[in-house]
């Protein structure tokens, strides 16, 4: 079972998703804020990291999250917004930005492609090997 931590400051949105991710087999760590990702992790890779946007920009590009190998960084909203102020390296390094709740169906097909890809590929979840979304 893959692992996918989400994270936002919208506790409800959050249990919402989880309980979804779950449902659809995957293990799911939810977190309010990047540092608290980190610490729960504890050397962990998740296949996904589904992270709320206004998280993104607060951490700049000091963020740093290890993902299994071929894992995916995917950035949500709950409003629209037209500022892009996501740093270059976090923007190039997001698979997807979605609009929660909304695109519920589409975080779910992304997990899947992402899972799929990962065993076309030869790279498996269990592999030690890691990513980091870097400048």
């Amino acid at each position: 079972m893959a692992m996918i931590v989400v994270v936002g400051p919208d506790a409800a949105l959050l249990e919402g998703l989880s309980q979804t991710l779950v449902g659809a087999g995957y293990e799911v760590m939810v977190a309010a804020d990047i540092p608290e990702a980190l610490d729960s992790l504890r050397g962990a890779h998740p296949l996904m990291a589904v992270v709320h946007r206004d998280e993104l920009v607060r951490s700049g590009t000091g963020f740093r999250l290890a993902l299994v190998k071929g894992g995916a960084l995917l950035s949500f909203q709950t409003e629209d917004t037209e500022e892009d102020q996501l740093p270059f390296a976090l923007k190039r390094a997001t698979l997807a930005e979605l609009r929660l709740p909304l695109e519920r169906h589409r975080l779910l097909a992304l997990a899947h492609h992402v899972e799929s890809r990962i065993q076309i590929t030869g790279r498996d979840a269990s592999d030690e090997s890691e990513e980091r979304v870097r400048e």
